[in-house]
């Protein structure tokens, strides 16, 4: 880093090490510094390698003609890159932030590398920066409210394997180019609202790495994503409802784990985003990461997510409870047609209970054989009946519910009104069955 001394003489030792007044680490060489820093600038010699800043810093407007070279510098004060035009490389590699960092209206023309810096301060501004060339924050840390909004990237933004340990806002960003935010960390919210999309954009993680915390979420509303097939997202934790108000049909999802928060949760999530009807919004969402999935041979996740979708709608009014609306019937029935054991155990009980009514409603008993004319005069049919034993009303139960008209025939209405309804009932809720298992398994 000697390179950035500019000729400096010696200035202070501390701990055995000696320093110029660049790199000396501490606030009582302000005035020392400022003098050194003028001339450093009059020369129009930019080169800060592993200079330590110990007051405000104020670039404001700034030109830089020449390469900036901040690389491992530190800043420990204010740093203001307000509206300064960088026209040549701008080299923040490892460069650490200890206060507030504004560099909204800056401009770079040429690559602009940030891998490995580190922002420690009360917030970091790029709102409305302009990145022509590739920009780097490649490992970057950033441990308060970073703002992107509405910065442009003209050529590749590669954030991957950057940190955000508080809300990240690239809501009304332009990405002419890939961004890249793989294996990136979010603990709070990443918002790219609004924003532009033309390239790839790619979200993933690993194994032991969570992208997205339980206290953090993706905002994509209203995105402009011009080619849909080319966001992907790779082995990662995701919930639907941050898939509100942006279609997410043709995304690419490998290895997602959607987890299974309920719909009150998400809907909760929703309204305190002030996102009106968010059982709507939430249903469409979900069916279309359902489309997405079951194009893509995913049927199982294609079918847990149908299953919310029609959840979400269900329980847009009157909490879900509405006997008198067929959804609520074709939910109770099979869950919607996608739960396989619901439906079984609902045709399981049809069984059971039309079995425990024959076992208590009358059943026309066999008549006898009649040997003579006489016999018909003695015999006398029988108008009531009796009940079935529960093992034989079990069976005949099955019977009926296949369709095999068994013996005895219904003596009574009530016994008739039985066999009818489960006549009707038994073969729908087995169709309902089929259906969910189909599902299961679609081809």
């Amino acid at each position: 880093m000697r390179g950035a001394c500019a000729g400096e003489p010696f200035y202070r030792e501390l701990e055995d090490k000696r320093y110029c007044v660049f790199h000396f680490p501490g606030k009582e060489k302000s005035a020392d510094f400022e003098q050194a820093l003028q001339r450093k600038l009059e020369n129009k010699d930019f080169n800060f390698r592993g200079v330590w800043f110990p007051n405000k810093l104020s670039f404001e407007r700034f030109e830089f003609g020449t390469k900036a070279d901040f690389s491992s510098a530190n800043f420990s004060a204010e740093t203001d890159f307000r509206a300064a035009t960088f026209s040549a490389a701008a080299d923040f590699h490892s460069a650490t932030f200890s206060a507030v960092a504004v560099f909204s209206g800056a401009t770079f023309s040429a690559a602009a590398d940030f891998i490995g810096a580190t922002f420690s301060g009360a917030a970091y501004f790029f709102s409305s920066a302009t990145f022509s060339a590739a920009a780097y924050f490649r490992a970057a840390t950033f441990s308060a409210e970073a703002y992107f909004s509405p910065a442009t990237f003209s050529a590749t933004a590669d954030f991957r394997y950057a940190t955000f340990s508080a809300e990240a806002d690239f809501g009304y960003a332009t990405f002419s180019a890939e961004a890249d935010f793989r294996y990136a960390t979010f603990s709070a919210e990443a918002s790219f609202s609004s924003a532009t999309l033309a390239d790839h954009v790619r979200f993933a993680g690993e194994e032991k790495t969570e992208v997205f915390t339980d206290t953090s979420r993706l905002d994509l509303q209203f995105a402009r994503i011009e080619k849909p097939d080319r966001v992907s997202f790779h082995t990662l934790s995701l919930r639907p409802h941050w898939f509100v108000n942006i279609d997410a049909r043709k995304f690419g999802f490998t290895n997602v784990d959607w987890g299974r928060p309920s719909i009150n949760e998400e809907i909760s999530r929703l309204e305190k985003k002030k996102i009106s009807s968010p059982h709507h919004l939430l249903a469409i969402a979900c069916r279309n990461l359902a489309v997405n999935a079951e194009e893509n041979h995913r049927y199982e996740e294609a079918s847990r997510l149908r299953y919310r979708a029609m959840e979400a709608r269900r329980r847009e009014s009157w909490r879900g409870f509405a006997p008198w609306r067929l959804n609520w019937w074709y939910w109770l029935a099979s869950g919607y047609g996608e739960r396989v054991w619901q439906a079984f155990f609902v045709l399981l009980g049809i069984l059971l209970l039309s079995a425990l009514l024959y076992n208590q409603v009358g059943f026309a008993r066999w008549e006898p054989k009649l040997a003579s004319e006489g016999d018909v005069v003695i015999s006398k049919r029988d108008d009531i009946g009796a009940p079935l034993k529960f093992s034989r009303a079990l069976t005949y139960s099955a019977a009926v519910m296949t369709f095999q008209k068994p013996e005895p025939r219904p003596a009574t209405t009530a016994a008739q009104t039985v066999v009818l309804l489960e006549t009707i009932l038994g073969p729908v809720q087995a169709a309902l069955l089929a259906l969910a298992i189909r599902r299961k398994f679609m081809r």
